[in-house]
């Protein structure tokens, strides 16, 4: 697939968090030297269940102009905000969210106006790449106070904030503990789980924070070479991610 043009620098994504701050400018000035015919397309994207924006997800745009396809993709801010450039007007667009290696559901559009906003919902429902018997996440059950985290990285675990009896569910075997550094920056964010901010509060602080990813892969990366199918006990604190790797037979949401 040949791309016309990427998301563009860090810097524009943030316009993509206040609707005047995109609507109120020039097309030159959100994507400088636009040729003509394209638009910028932009929004959020927005987590179904925790309705809060997910950042780091992907914005994939792809069309078909004159029998040659093309398009362009991007990522998301820490607020959830996109801003794609150069996509071409008045011609049928493909529009998917992504997060992870798991794609949501495509949308059908098409840019009649040179700046369109357009708001995409991420959720497995309908999602292709992930759930099912294939799917290969880790069963994880977080506390009441962590929902919001929960909710946040669901694309990269398997749970819900409505189960309360991972922990004391029967486990075929136990694998021990695994464990990830929360290095540089993160500290800063892994803080707040420790401080008396609300659940929200803390997950947006957990969220804005690469290195906090980057560690939850390593322990989900760490439990899957043990063979291990759901984490339990999860432990955080400024320096690192904790959680006991075991195997659970049963489906974890009725312990059964």
């Amino acid at each position: 697939m040949r791309r016309f043009g990427l998301g563009i620098a860090a810097g524009a994504f943030a316009l993509a968090g206040a609707v005047p701050g995109v609507m109120a400018q020039e097309l030159n000035e959100v994507c400088p030297d636009s040729p003509d015919g394209t638009g910028a397309l932009w929004g959020a994207v927005m987590d179904e269940d925790g309705e809060m924006g997910l950042p780091g997800a992907g914005v994939v745009v792809t069309w078909e102009v004159d029998g040659e396809a093309g398009g362009t993709e991007g990522q998301t801010a820490f607020d959830g905000g996109y801003v794609l450039c150069y996509v071409p007007l008045e011609v049928a667009l493909a529009v998917q969210p992504t997060f992870g290696n798991v794609g949501g559901s495509v949308t059908a559009a098409s840019l009649t106006d040179p700046i369109t906003r357009m708001d995409l919902v991420f959720s497995l429902t309908g999602a292709t790449g992930g759930g099912g018997d294939d799917d290969d996440r880790i069963w994880a059950c977080f506390g009441v106070d962590d929902n919001a985290v929960n909710l946040t990285y669901s694309r990269l675990l398997r749970c819900d904030p409505g189960w309360q009896g991972l922990n004391r569910c029967p486990k075929e075997e136990e694998h021990g503990q695994v464990q990830a550094t929360i290095s540089g920056a993160s500290r800063a964010a892994a803080a707040a789980l420790s401080d008396n901010a609300n659940a929200g509060d803390r997950a947006a602080e957990l969220i804005r924070s690469g290195e906090f990813r980057e560690a939850l892969e390593k322990v989900l990366a760490d439990a899957r070479r043990l063979g291990a199918n759901a984490l339990i006990n999860w432990r955080q604190t400024r320096n690192s991610l904790t959680a006991e790797a075991v195997t659970v037979g049963v489906d974890p949401e009725t312990c059964r």
